[in-house]
């Protein structure tokens, strides 16, 4: 009986996820800029419960003096909630330490609550901790608050096979959709709304943008929220010097059967014996990504360093009690590894396929 009940959640499930790997960004032509460049861009892909590993590397980029000069910030998902984060930290409103003393307390129960064995999870309690961090610790009430201009990608699901488009909410108005006046942690919990597992997300007062629900903009075309850097670059007129991308560590193993145990779902280990893994799925779209960024715009694909920690242990992409231990590994690794030039990167990724 238990498992007649798992089987349409489980094709429910995989059909999202096979999508996500076969879906293809559009091509965007590089924006037509002037050959002067100048300043940092940060992009930041998503990562869950991974968030303190990006977090750790920006602490390092910043520690090398490498943001002094940082000119756009452009995140997704829990990458969204960096990309706030580093707002608040470069414009001394929060210190690093102050930031690591956040995620080192967390819980599963401060980002949701698990009524039952079901998902999509209650995820009151994760905008009571961004309420909290961004709106009350850090001032930062509208996406137009930020000091930084910084852009946020969400998308929505407007049938089951996810057929969707990108919006990319920016500081600035840069593009059609922007209004600075949106609530942030709206837009954060929009952003960082991963599909099935937690819940989609209305922003309040949204003219702009269709008003409707709202989910995790990476498993949209922007696995790598790059496409933001672009417009950014046509808005302003020429282009920035350098980009890094910041990611997380992707797991070695399936892990499907064990982030469902995770919510109390027992599939009896049906998508580990079929050799599923979110990780690999996901990893795959943000390597299609950076190819199609690298071939979009390849004098600033020139630019671009990614930086994707190795860190040799796997960690759940929906567990949040082990953030420490994380981001102390993360930092371990940083401090003896360099960001790889994009073109380097996706030709160490090619090999390794052969």
């Amino acid at each position: 009986m238990k498992k007649t009940t798992m089987l349409p959640f489980a094709i429910l499930l995989l059909g999202v996820l096979l999508l996500l790997a076969s879906l293809k960004n559009p091509d965007v032509p590089e924006s037509d800029v002037q050959k002067d460049r100048s300043g940092v861009a940060v992009i930041i892909t998503g990562a869950a419960a991974r968030i303190p590993q990006e977090a750790a590397l920006l602490e390092e980029l910043d520690n090398r003096g490498l943001l002094k000069d940082l000119v756009f910030i452009s995140g997704v998902s829990s990458g969204a909630l960096n990309s706030v984060m580093l707002n608040g930290i470069l414009s001394g409103k929060i210190t690093w330490d102050e930031y690591k003393n956040i995620l080192y307390n967390l819980k599963n129960s401060d980002i949701f609550i698990q009524n039952g064995k079901k998902i999509p999870v209650n995820t009151k309690p994760a905008r009571e901790l961004y309420s909290k961090v961004v709106e009350d610790m850090l001032g930062f009430k509208t996406i137009g608050d930020l000091p930084f201009m910084t852009a946020i990608s969400f998308t929505h699901p407007e049938d089951l096979f996810m057929k969707k488009e990108v919006y990319r909410m920016c500081s600035h108005k840069i593009n059609g959709e922007t209004d600075t006046t949106l609530n942030l942690v709206d837009i954060m919990m929009a952003s960082s709304a991963f599909p099935i597992v937690f819940p989609p997300v209305r922003i309040k007062n949204a003219t702009t943008i269709p008003d409707v629900e709202y989910v995790d903009g990476g498993v949209g075309n922007d696995h790598v929220p790059y496409h933001a850097l672009l417009e950014f670059e046509k808005f302003r007129g020429f282009g920035v010097e350098k980009v890094y991308i910041i990611s997380r560590s992707s797991d070695s193993v399936p892990d499907m059967s064990e982030e469902l145990k995770g919510f109390g779902i027992n599939d009896n280990g049906l998508f580990d014996k079929m050799n599923i893994s979110i990780d690999d799925i996901l990893k795959k779209g943000i390597l299609k990504c950076l190819t199609e960024f690298s071939k979009t715009a390849p004098d600033l694909a020139e630019r671009t360093y990614v930086w994707i920690p190795n860190l040799n242990k796997n960690f759940m992409l929906f567990n949040f009690e082990n953030m420490k231990e994380q981001y102390d590994l993360t930092s371990q690794w940083a401090k003896t590894n360099d960001p790889v030039r994009l073109d380097v990167f996706l030709y160490e990724k090619y090999l390794e396929e052969e």
